[in-house]
């Protein structure tokens, strides 16, 4: 709401001219030439008073820092945030200010860009502010952080989006005794940070026209068609033109389920944002659905192939071998068989430590007994189970390219296969089952001794520690929440502690947030040496 009054503040004639005066939160400069501003007296950067500082000619400069204002029209000459005028009059030789509070929630939004732009992110958390106080809602904030990452990036899109689906219902949930507003502003900037350094400055890619889709299955298969031959600009245009077709979610997820089952892109990061992306478009509302999938679909194209690469030449062998004994349609006969069960403890234990052509068969025999309920269970846990197992040495040695963040991803993506298969019923959903098997399967050279068993802490234990700045890099904030998340669904669904218990041992591990030493290794190893980084997996 504005709130504007003309507020007397002193007698012109005790303001010579070439010389600043500060009142009421207000600092009047007299120009040299006679003119005269207004300014708040407040810097921009931090919030110290421009009154401290100094004035020549029409440079004012905050002495804290050393910002430099141009004091007849606002502009920051040198640092970033322009400070903001105020209209003056003078009645009867009185300086009289008219102090507008109201938020230009215009120029907050410019002020955001530009702060993601540079990666200023103490003057992006102040943007937001603004827009916070000028009626802009968190979850716009969250969605447009999402758009902005989807649309900058330059190959494939960051955990953005991921981290902002994850927080939405934590909005308006602030630990004990953190205000709320704060709390709030808190679990923006989080996202704002990881747009932020994910698209470090790039400019806004350009995106190909929508293209109308046609008939829905053969516009799924043409999707497919042009992901596999990694026609980004193709596969974009098309998804474009679904949404603009308004083709609802059942209709999105069949055309983008068999492009995520091809391959396992990029540690499962596609197969997880695919439901969050959607989950956002649902609360933050439909304009996000293009940005957000036309981004996704880019970054699956250009992602990387993991089922490809030379550790995974077994499991193509035994899935050829499978699938040429007509093994998806056993496992179509499994899936349309009924009921449940308990989980196969023996399976999950063949999944994390088993050696790989047995934890191949014994997952593509529990797929064709059936149902596979129980089987994605197995999946779920042994994810968990080599989260538990993890030797956290391998993570503090720079000579070694995993670390806590690769096996995160075990655990992630397997509760993520699961939900892609319980959303889509095509056979062929079996090849994503047993891809996520392997990917657990080449995570055996990480484990460690097993750790005594545990009861975990309360789960709201955890998240006060995760949003009480455990991880002070953003992608470790988005790592933390992500595994969170993923272990108090899986624990309340499944009744097992392993899930909340492999989420803690990870959440009060000593991971090493800075790199610079195992690049350092990394780079002497190529350029000295001749030879890609050390790893234990595969």
């Amino acid at each position: 709401m504005t709130s504007i009054l003309w507020t007397p503040l002193f007698p012109l004639s005790e303001l010579p001219a070439g010389q600043m005066r500060a009142r009421h939160g207000v600092l009047v400069v007299h120009h040299p030439d006679g003119a005269l501003s207004a300014m708040e007296n407040a810097c921009p950067h931090q919030g110290y008073p421009l009154s401290t500082g100094y004035l020549q000619g029409c440079l004012v400069t905050c002495t804290w820092h050393n910002f430099k204002f141009d004091a007849r029209t606002g502009a920051c000459v040198m640092g970033d945030e322009a400070v903001r005028l105020h209209p003056l009059r003078l009645v009867d030789g009185v300086v009289e200010v008219q102090r507008d509070r109201s938020v230009d929630v215009e120029a907050a939004w410019e002020g955001l860009r530009q702060a993601l732009r540079r990666v200023q992110m103490s003057r992006a958390a102040r943007e937001a502010a603004r827009l916070l106080q000028g009626g802009v809602s968190a979850t716009r904030l969250l969605g447009w952080a999402c758009a902005w990452d989807c649309d900058h990036a330059e190959y494939t899109p960051s955990h953005t989006c991921a981290l902002a689906a994850e927080l939405l219902p934590w909005l308006e949930r602030p630990p004990a005794g953190v205000d709320p507003e704060v709390h709030r502003l808190q679990m923006i900037s989080e996202v704002l940070e990881l747009a932020a350094r994910a698209s470090l400055g790039l400019p806004r890619r350009a995106r190909p026209e929508a293209e109308a889709p046609g008939e829905p299955g053969a516009a799924a298969a043409e999707l497919r068609r042009r992901v596999e031959a990694e026609d980004a600009a193709g596969a974009e245009a098309l998804v474009r033109g679904m949404v603009a077709a308004g083709w609802e979610r059942a209709a999105l997820e069949r055309a983008f389920y068999p492009c995520l089952g091809d391959h396992l892109l990029d540690f499962g990061h596609a197969l997880i944002y695919f439901p969050r992306m959607l989950a956002l478009v649902e609360h933050c509302g439909p304009e996000l659905a293009d940005p957000l999938l036309g981004g996704l679909i880019f970054g699956m194209v250009n992602g990387t192939r993991e089922d490809t690469l030379p550790p995974w030449s077994g499991w193509r062998r035994r899935y050829a071998a499978w699938t040429a004994s007509r093994g998806l349609e056993r496992a179509a006969a499994g899936r349309a068989r009924s009921g449940g069960g308990p989980v196969d403890e023996a399976l999950v234990e063949l999944l994390v430590s088993g050696e790989a052509e047995q934890a191949f068969n014994a997952l593509a025999e529990a797929l064709e007994r059936g149902p596979w309920e129980p089987a994605l269970d197995a999946l779920v846990l042994a994810g968990a189970t080599a989260l538990l197992r993890f030797d956290a040495k391998i993570d503090a040695d720079p000579g070694l390219e995993e670390g806590w963040l690769d096996i995160t991803h075990r655990y992630t993506a397997a509760v993520a296969t699961r939900e892609a298969v319980m959303r889509w019923s095509a056979p062929e959903a079996a090849r994503l089952v047993l891809m996520m098997g392997g990917f657990l399967g080449l995570a055996r050279g990480l484990a460690g001794h097993p750790p005594e068993p545990a009861a975990p802490p309360p789960t709201a234990q955890l998240w006060s520690e995760v949003f009480g700045g455990r991880s002070q890099n953003a992608i470790f904030f988005a790592h933390d929440v992500k595994t969170l998340a993923a272990a108090e669904q899986e624990s309340a669904r499944l009744g097992d502690g392993r899930t909340l218990q492999a989420a803690a041992r990870y959440l009060r591990a000593r991971v090493q947030e800075r790199s610079l030493r195992k690049a350092a290794v990394e780079a002497v190893a190529l350029v000295r040496d001749g030879r890609p980084p050390k790893g234990r997996s595969g």
